[in-house]
């Protein structure tokens, strides 16, 4: 059957299950923003255009309901969304016949708690944490794009009116044998049929000579959460560190060879089956479980396989090939973007590129570990061998800085190209200042403001990072009087779900006294980032309760990471009053500006615009 348009407004009475063998709902705050600013931009340009978000592959069932064979991501999104947004349009999306649109297989906690979510007098018991976050980051979305109220409701009815997907009817004539063996064909080894899938068959049939050895490099690089140059030299041996280097280098000294580096990868002497296909309707569905992947060490790479194929793309083109006003980096234009910019004399190159750009990401940059008592961490595997302590932890915590605060290709493709010019001549001052130059010339602009509703999340990260670079100083014992806040502040991990949240709040408890006055609420100082789950439990806290949660973790009854330094810095003050926050705004701010050089004017003078010290005239001191 011929696929058909729909948006959330003309969706009329279809009913929706995800199946039993369908993933959980996976996406993150990462792909829930992208989403949001693809949609953001479209109704900028135009808020009468469509937005094309996809494919539902449905197979309807006896009972009229249809089951989500494939797209379930995407709708399940559509429906966080109509549950953020709370109009009377997106409720009637939301349901049909007053029950939820959207229902589960097998899957009652889920179901219950979407319920809880769309009819408000059902009682939440089970959270879905996925969906929960969800929501938060599409309310915080709208938050932060819109101070108009009129123009955010303008946004949300275009998302409602225009944002089309398409519906695609497997036959009716389907027996569950059938839909097994679809499933199976499109989720291969427990994924979807993606689009650098599609795109792998797109580029191999246009490779004559060497279509084998391009598989191999495309299959190897593909595996974005293992290292391709192994790290043990057998599965008994310890981590061999020092076989490990030694490859690494050799690695590097061949990147402009493909076949001589290849022969470093792990597993490259075996056999490749026959992957030669041509149409996609060769590759065969696979009835074996996935096998256990045996890795060294428990980790997963910062970027996904697509966004890794477009950065290697772009790094491959100059900058007059590329039209500065497309969506370049949106891995939903994936297939669109290859067949717009990959001219067919340069598919070869681009997959010796993959292998040679896959080697220098693999050792030059932040890798994602796990650490059982703080959950997720960071590494890097390149270290300065004459600098062991130093510059090799900077660069690492410089990396995940930028990793939370800054899309990846903004920093990572001038750093692997900055690394494939002088690949085996690095060290960790040399990489760690090539980042820095590339970052501060980024935010050389004029006109910068800190305040509540104005100011990127950017410049909080980048102040936690010179508070814990210089931690010594900012959280020394005799300043503080306070035995552990300098080991809390060096256990410092980055994380990317933080949200702003006032530190005097803007609706008080009862009982509860405000020592600021409401005008300055809403300055840098009286701002400090924490996670959505303390934002949520903290909100409406007073400054004595938040700083109780600070001592929780000096004191050590919290483990793990603290949320913000900022914060750590703030609840110095054993009382919240306009006078120190402005002290700690003052001091905060100056850290900002000592952190970019002379050079960089700009900047530092919209920061300095952002001192208290001679705004007495706007910055009101209460009695």
């Amino acid at each position: 059957m011929k696929p058909k348009g729909y948006t959330p407004q003309t969706l009329d009475n279809f009913k929706f299950r995800i199946p039993l063998y369908q993933r959980l709902f996976e996406w993150e705050e990462k792909q829930i923003n992208q989403l949001l600013n693809d949609l953001l931009i479209e109704f900028k340009k135009d808020k009468s255009s469509p937005y094309y978000i996809g494919m539902l592959t449905v197979y309807q069932e006896k009972h009229g309901t249809y089951s989500l064979v494939d797209g379930q991501q995407r709708f399940t999104v559509l429906n966080l969304m109509g549950i953020a947004f709370n109009s009377s349009n997106w409720n009637n999306f939301l349901t049909v016949g007053g029950e939820p649109r959207l229902s589960f297989f097998a899957r009652k906690n889920d179901e219950a708690y979407l319920k809880s979510k769309i009819i408000k007098e059902s009682v939440i018991g089970h959270i879905n944490q996925k969906m929960e976050i969800g929501i938060e980051v599409i309310t915080k979305f709208l938050k932060d794009k819109f101070q108009d109220e009129e123009q955010s409701s303008k946004f949300v009815n275009y998302i409602y009116c225009n944002a089309t997907f398409f519906i695609s009817k497997l036959p009716d004539t389907y027996q569950s044998q059938d839909l097994n063996k679809y499933f199976e064909a499109m989720n291969a080894a427990g994924k979807g049929l993606e689009n650098h899938e599609i795109l792998k068959v797109d580029l191999l049939k246009k490779i004559g000579e060497g279509q084998e050895f391009y598989t191999k490099i495309w299959n190897s690089v593909s595996m974005m959460d293992r290292c391709m140059i192994r790290q043990k030299t057998s599965e008994r041996e310890k981590e061999d560190v020092e076989g490990y280097r030694k490859r690494i280098n050799r690695g590097l000294e061949l990147l402009n060879s493909a076949q001589e580096l290849y022969c470093l990868v792990n597993g490259s002497n075996k056999e490749l089956k026959d992957e030669n296909f041509s149409f996609l309707r060769d590759i065969q569905p696979k009835n074996l479980s996935p096998g256990k992947v045996l890795q060294t060490r428990d980790e997963r790479s910062i970027l996904n396989f697509s966004e890794f194929l477009l950065l290697v793309l772009r790094l491959q083109l100059t900058d007059d090939e590329v039209d500065k006003k497309s969506d370049f980096f949106n891995t939903n234009k994936l297939l669109e973007n290859f067949r717009t910019y990959l001219k067919e004399d340069r598919v070869a190159e681009f997959f010796e590129n993959l292998l040679k750009y896959r080697i220098l990401f693999d050792n030059f940059v932040l890798r994602i570990g796990a650490d059982e008592q703080v959950g997720n961490s960071y590494f890097i595997n390149f270290t300065d061998e004459d600098d062991l302590e130093k510059d090799n932890r900077r660069l690492e915590q410089y990396q995940a800085m930028l990793y939370v605060s800054t899309a990846t290709h903004l920093w990572l493709r001038p750093l692997l190209q900055y690394l494939s010019q002088n690949p085996t001549g690095q060290c960790s001052t040399s990489i760690l200042k090539k980042l820095k130059q590339v970052d501060d010339a980024r935010h050389n602009t004029e006109g910068l403001s800190l305040n509540y509703g104005e100011i990127d999340r950017y410049w909080f990260w980048r102040l936690d990072y010179y508070l814990w670079d210089n931690r010594e100083n900012y959280f020394a014992e005799e300043r503080l009087n306070q035995k552990k806040s300098l080991e809390v502040a060096g256990k410092y991990i980055f994380r990317a779900n933080r949200s702003i949240e006032h530190v005097s709040p803007q609706t008080t408890k009862n009982g509860d006294v405000r020592r600021i006055d409401d005008k300055n609420l809403h300055w840098f100082g009286n701002l400090v980032m924490i996670s959505s789950g303390q934002n949520s439990s903290l909100q409406n806290e007073s400054f004595e309760v938040k700083r109780a949660h600070v001592e929780s973790f000096i004191n050590g009854s919290k483990n793990g990471s603290i949320e913000s330094l900022k914060m750590l810095k703030l609840y110095e003050y054993a009382e919240w009053t306009d006078e120190n926050l402005k002290k700690h705004q003052d001091e905060m701010t100056i850290i900002l500006i000592d952190s970019f050089n002379e050079e960089y004017e700009s900047v530092r003078d919209s920061l300095s615009d952002q001192l208290l010290k001679n705004q007495e005239e706007e910055f009101l001191l209460t009695d």
